[in-house]
């Protein structure tokens, strides 16, 4: 039976999985056939990796002189590896589970809603006349938008089949095709004021909806889910040895501190920036930060697991009143993807990855909510004596903990009416920042693990403002950092 835990149903999911056996398979089992791929087959979609045998996204098009080509590319590249992910799936029943939380659609919901938005948004915009199916077109038009934690959704009993949906993922992929092949306003730049717009927005909507997707099957049992052909294979240290009780320097890295300066940051970007952006992405703030001390590396697993040990989720102490009430409302008594390997007082864990369980990575970044990592901060001050508290980081204060090639003020902010002009320029295979509030993801580097960058430009760094300690911690999937010991 699922509860407000999902660590506590996993070992029952590890069984099941374990236990399988080879009965009689239906279409949504084992690896897909051709019939699955309703758009571009994998080894035939822009940004295969034919050596790798995986689909690799492509870059951000330029808004302002991507040829109809280059979006079809792009298109197809999203559509696909859409696909791709959702061919985990295994029987209809892991389409149409409720998540545990409650907070979001089953995943069938998220198989049609990018297809529905295309549809919908290109009508709105005047690129489309007429949408598909009005009853598809309606029920997956809008996700849950919950507004606290506890807000729950209600499942639905009556969601179209799995083969209608995939009917409708065809019908639309041929109908949104039709437009980018013909429709008159790809034949120069897009931005606001243009109908084009609509195109990017339903690319990079998609694209959002692959991520979180990603996170929702992660939460989902193991029965239900198998690692996808053509996505790609985990982090080699995947498969290296784990200690069951972790130790400092030989299964996790000292997280030494690192001094870095401030400076000013500039948030936001020019309206006439040739690539898609959403509203919240545009303006221009200019920030002054303090020099500052981070610490080396994320917050790993191992680092984590002392406040766990030392019983951090049952002393009220260290959680904001609605962290606590979080935390008790869940049941929660260790992070979400750490599966229990044993009785609970020994603290053994295996780790829940995307499409499996493997022994726990101590040195890879803990993932962890908001309420979990204000609580690590206050844990963290006392067991480190600090008199000012840890607390999270700003989106200024990351930037300045990134490599300079990577912030957001990377790229010399032009005026305005060059701000394309200066993208086009840019050297061919650069990477030109053109989003705002974007956070840095990656593993932490351990023992044994690669070399670290710079660290003091290092993308990976945890922030610490005004000479204080620091730490970094991951949120659905997402660095998060946490700032230790400010002087503010």
């Amino acid at each position: 039976m699922a509860t407000r835990n999902p660590s506590l149903n996993t070992v029952p999911s590890l069984k099941k999985k374990a236990a399988m056996t080879a009965e009689a398979e239906d279409e949504l089992k084992g690896p897909r056939g051709d019939w699955w791929w309703t758009g571009v087959k994998p080894t035939a979609c822009p940004g295969f990796d034919e050596a790798a045998g995986v689909l690799r996204s492509l870059p951000l098009p330029n808004t302002a002189t991507a040829t109809r080509q280059e979006v079809i590319d792009y298109f197809n590249n999203c559509w696909t590896q859409t696909e791709v992910l959702f061919a985990c799936l295994q029987g209809s029943h892991a389409f149409l589970r409720q998540p545990y939380h409650q907070l979001r659609h089953p995943m069938v919901f998220y198989y049609v809603h990018p297809a529905v938005l295309y549809v919908n948004k290109f009508r709105v915009a005047g690129l489309l006349d007429e949408g598909l199916d009005q009853f598809i077109e309606q029920l997956f038009e809008t996700g849950v938008d919950e507004m606290s934690w506890d807000d729950l959704s209600q499942s639905r009993e009556d969601w179209p089949s799995i083969r209608d949906c995939h009917a409708y993922r065809k019908a639309s992929y041929d109908l949104i095709m039709r437009v980018l092949k013909t429709h008159p306003s790809l034949n120069g730049p897009s931005n606001w004021g243009t109908v084009g717009w609509a195109i990017f927005m339903g690319f990079e909507h998609e694209r959002i909806h692959i991520e979180t997707s990603s996170v929702l099957i992660r939460e989902l049992p193991l029965e239900f889910v198998r690692k996808p052909e053509f996505w790609p294979d985990y982090h080699l240290s995947v498969n290296q040895p784990s200690s069951a009780v972790p130790k400092q320097s030989t299964d996790f890295p000292v997280n030494s501190l690192i001094e870095v300066a401030g400076g000013k940051v500039v948030l936001g970007k020019p309206d006439d920036y040739p690539s898609f952006g959403f509203d919240n992405e545009y303006g221009r703030k200019e920030i002054e930060v303090p020099a500052f001390r981070a610490s080396k590396y994320k917050v790993t697993n191992g680092e984590f697991a002392a406040f766990v040990r030392d019983s951090g989720y049952s002393n009220k102490q260290w959680w904001t009143e609605e962290g606590w009430s979080w935390r008790t409302f869940r049941n929660v008594k260790w992070p979400t993807f750490w599966v229990l390997d044993g009785p609970s007082g020994l603290h053994r864990y295996r780790l829940r990855v995307l499409f499996d369980a493997v022994e726990m990575r101590w040195n890879w970044p803990v993932d962890v909510n908001v309420h979990e990592a204000h609580a690590y901060c206050a844990w963290k001050t006392a067991q480190d004596g600090q008199l000012v508290k840890y607390r999270l980081i700003t989106e200024a204060e990351h930037n300045c903990i990134r490599n300079k090639r990577d912030r957001v003020d990377a790229v010399a902010r032009p005026a305005a009416s060059t701000a394309a002009a200066a993208v086009a320029a840019a050297p061919k295979g650069s990477k030109p920042v053109i989003t705002i509030g974007a956070v840095a993801a990656g593993a932490a580097v351990g023992a044994g693990g690669s070399p670290a960058a710079d660290p003091a430009v290092n993308v990976d760094m945890a922030m610490v403002v005004s000479g204080c300690d620091a730490a970094k911690v991951s949120v659905w999937g997402h660095a998060l950092s946490v700032l230790a010991g400010c002087h503010r």
